[in-house]
This record gives structure tokens, sequence and C-alpha cells, in this order.
């Protein structure tokens, strides 16, 4: 299922949301929260795909692979420097990887 969302943006469940839907209104949120803290250090907390799609609208590069890589890390923490709405600079800090009993990791075909 990650890798048929990745492949096509626009794809979606019934009733459900595409990762273009996922990520227009995440930048969207951003963008306001950017322009109301403009000179302060902010700290905001979300879920792996939100996150990945972040990471994909300012690096086109971040696909399904990346996001199979941080998606049984929690927390993830980065820090993502703007100037303005442009991402300047990005930094992983930390993250814990979890084990979920009974599951197999997301990224880790066995």
């Amino acid at each position: 299922m990650f890798e048929k969302r990745w492949a096509d943006h626009d794809y979606c469940e019934e009733k459900g949301e595409s990762l273009n839907m996922v990520q227009r209104r995440n930048i969207e949120a951003l963008t306001e929260i950017l322009e109301e803290n403009k000179g302060k250090r902010i700290v905001i907390a979300t879920h792996g795909t939100a996150l990945s799609t972040i990471l994909h609208f300012y690096h086109p590069e971040f696909g399904c692979k990346d996001f199979l890589r941080i998606i049984d890390w929690m927390p993830y923490i980065m820090e993502l420097d703007f100037q303005g709405n442009k991402l300047w600079a990005e930094q992983e800090h930390c993250y814990i990887e979890k084990e979920f009993p009974g599951k197999k990791r997301a990224d880790k075909k066995q």
C-alpha cells in the first residue's frame, strides 16, 4: 500500500486522503504557523505521513524508501530552519526505533 501511494500521490482509498491532499493541508498550516511566528523558535509535533509530505514538498526526491526508513521511529526529532517560507537547513537530532510486537518493520521485508 505504501508503495502505491508514493508512486501515485493522487491515489487514495474511498473516503480517504491522497498524499497530495495531506501535503497541501500540511503546507498551508505550516506556512500559516511560520508567518504568525516570524523570528520565534517553534516546535511542531506530527505523525510520519504528515512529516514525510512536508519533507517531500521541500525535497521532491524524498519518497517511499525515505518514508519507510522513518516510519517505525518514535519519536523522530528533526530541526528545520526556515528563512521566511523557505527551508534553509535541516538536521536529524534523535530517533528511537520502536519494535512493535507481532508486527514486522515497515521498511524490512521478511
